[in-house]
């Protein structure tokens, strides 16, 4: 049935040039053709119908498509740009951890490396005390080396010079005169 209709219609838009011509021979710009009139109403009217029943549905659908992902769209950025809020919150939060962490382990090594430091004094402060008393222990020994030395140099000096005055039988002159001279020889 359709195409009988389409058939119609087609035959009628095919008529109608001629209908047009024949009624613009005779007629003024300004006169009134209610034949054209009425075939222009009926063309028009089947021409809505077509698109009424055709395109307009075709349309409407098409636009109602367009907006439902249009709005899936704008639902889905939504969506994602309160996921990215969610990751950069997150984000921002583990920073901030990560922040504080880092603060605790400058501190840690910082106390760390006050703990050592003191520790390390200490240590070269005890060294140094034993040093310093090892030091004086060995000056101590090396001064009663010393002082022992000198008294068996004294005592070596002073039987040398005995033995010298016993053998030679000098006066007290002479006895003073034979320890310079006995001196001299050893200085």
């Amino acid at each position: 049935m359709k195409p009988i209709q389409l058939t119609g219609i087609t035959l009628a838009v095919l008529a109608m040039p001629e209908a047009l011509l024949a009624a613009e021979e005779g007629t003024s710009v300004f006169s009134v053709n209610f034949g054209l009139m009425f075939w222009t109403w009926i063309l028009f009217g089947l021409t809505l119908l077509v698109l009424w029943r055709k395109a307009f549905p075709a349309i409407a659908s098409g636009l109602e498509s367009r907006t439902a992902s249009i709005e899936n769209a704008i639902e889905g950025a939504k969506s994602d740009r309160d996921e990215a809020r969610r990751l950069l919150d997150e984000h921002q939060r583990q920073l901030d951890e990560a922040r504080l962490e880092a603060k605790g382990i400058l501190q840690e090594g910082r106390e760390a490396g006050e703990r050592l430091r003191e520790e390390i004094l200490a240590q070269a402060r005890t060294e140094h005390e034993a040093l310093l008393e090892k030091a004086r222990k060995e000056m101590a020994r090396e001064r009663e080396d010393l002082v022992a030395t000198v008294r068996r140099d004294a005592i070596d000096l002073s039987i040398a010079a005995a033995e010298r005055l016993i053998n030679e039988k000098l006066d007290d002159e002479g006895n003073r005169k034979l320890v310079r001279d006995y001196m001299t020889e050893l200085g």
